[in-house]
């Protein structure tokens, strides 16, 4: 097995949570070459990856305009896609879409070896397969490491990661420096988060005001917080700011995905909701405390669990975790599994972890 290509569509998260196979494969296959197919968004965050020889960009929402502009431009596209994945002449493919669509190309690419998990009977171009019902019981890096397995290979990497290039750090540096902020004394407070979850995203957000009690007790012991969040939550995050009594060192909601992932590296702290932010900031060694509503931080919190990475969640409730085998019920308690959360308890969670640092 000398050419593999790694195959995952999804959000943020759900791509690092590959990394420790991509690394395991790297350590444990002599003179393996690794590919991998991801979505616009998520390439940045394997773009300096080590363990990623070359990166194919799949963008359904690209393929979707260009096929209402032009069938043969569109035509055009997923042939050179797919052209490319069958000149490559990979042995294997670990396959993560889940997807049948997916299954039938990679066979019909001539991968001989397609090994992935079977959701709903979509597997069945698989050769190698895993029955999957939902990710549930243990942590999606688990599942996935599982595959491993099914290749011969142990799984001797179990940490999710992000390598940033020089250039990115020294673009960090600067950026904190020209706005006057130390970098020994920076804290991210992140609001939004989610977005994969579409309309539903609020369902994974911590109150905006609890945020804001938050960066008060941090500004309070000489902290700089910057509140940070995309393009589509600048108004969440003015929010944070306008319920603070003190401002915050800056507001930025501005940034590319890799500027982004690159301030993040800076940070000694970074507070934030269930999603992408929280697993690059794990991946990239910071220390986080993050909130959990609806969703089981054994499932899909950070990997591995260890006192750097805390989770707070409301745990009162007995109908939580209730997002299970990717479906989320409606919520007659108004989402009180995160609406009760207090903001002391947020606090000691980060005081304890910046007195640790210091």
């Amino acid at each position: 097995m000398k050419r593999v290509l790694v195959a995952n569509i999804f959000g943020i998260g759900d791509v690092l949570f590959t990394t420790p196979l991509l690394a395991s494969l790297k350590k444990e296959v002599e003179g393996v070459s690794i590919d991998y197919i991801c979505n616009a968004r998520t390439k940045a965050v394997l773009e300096s990856n080590p363990d990623v020889d070359s990166i194919f960009v799949y963008e359904k929402d690209d393929l979707a305009d260009l096929w209402q502009r032009s069938k043969k431009s569109f035509f055009s596209a997923l042939s050179g896609l797919f052209g490319g994945i069958r000149g490559s002449r990979y042995d294997a493919v670990f396959d993560f879409t889940l997807s049948r669509k997916f299954g039938l190309a990679f066979a019909l690419a001539g991968i001989p070896k397609r090994i992935g998990l079977d959701y709903k009977n979509r597997g069945v171009f698989l050769t190698h397969k895993r029955k999957l019902e939902g990710f549930e019981g243990k942590h999606v890096v688990e599942y996935y490491l599982d595959l491993l397995d099914e290749a011969g290979v142990r799984p001797a990497v179990r940490e999710t990661q992000i390598v940033l290039d020089e250039s990115s750090q020294n673009w960090a540096e600067e950026y904190l420096r020209n706005r006057g902020i130390n970098k020994d004394r920076v804290v991210a407070v992140i609001p939004g988060g989610g977005a994969s979850w579409g309309p539903d995203a609020s369902r994974k957000r911590w109150r905006p005001d609890g945020f804001a009690r938050v960066a008060d007790a941090l500004t309070e012991r000489s902290v700089q917080v910057m509140v940070l969040g995309d393009g589509a939550e600048e108004d969440l995050c003015c929010e944070v700011r306008d319920n603070m009594a003190k401002k915050p060192a800056l507001v930025e909601n501005g940034l590319a995905l890799k500027e982004y992932i690159a301030l993040l590296s800076m940070c000694g702290l970074v507070v934030c909701n269930d999603g992408g932010p929280l697993h690059i900031a794990v991946a990239l060694g910071a220390r986080t405390v993050s909130v959990f509503g609806p969703v089981d931080e054994k499932v899909y919190g950070p990997y591995p669990p260890n006192d750097r990475n805390r989770v707070v969640s409301g745990d009162e409730e007995d109908c939580r975790p209730c997002y299970s085998r990717f479906r989320l019920p409606e919520c007659d308690r108004d989402i009180r599994c995160l609406s009760g959360i207090s903001p002391g308890v947020v606090i000691e969670n980060c005081l304890e972890l910046l007195e640790k640092d210091a």
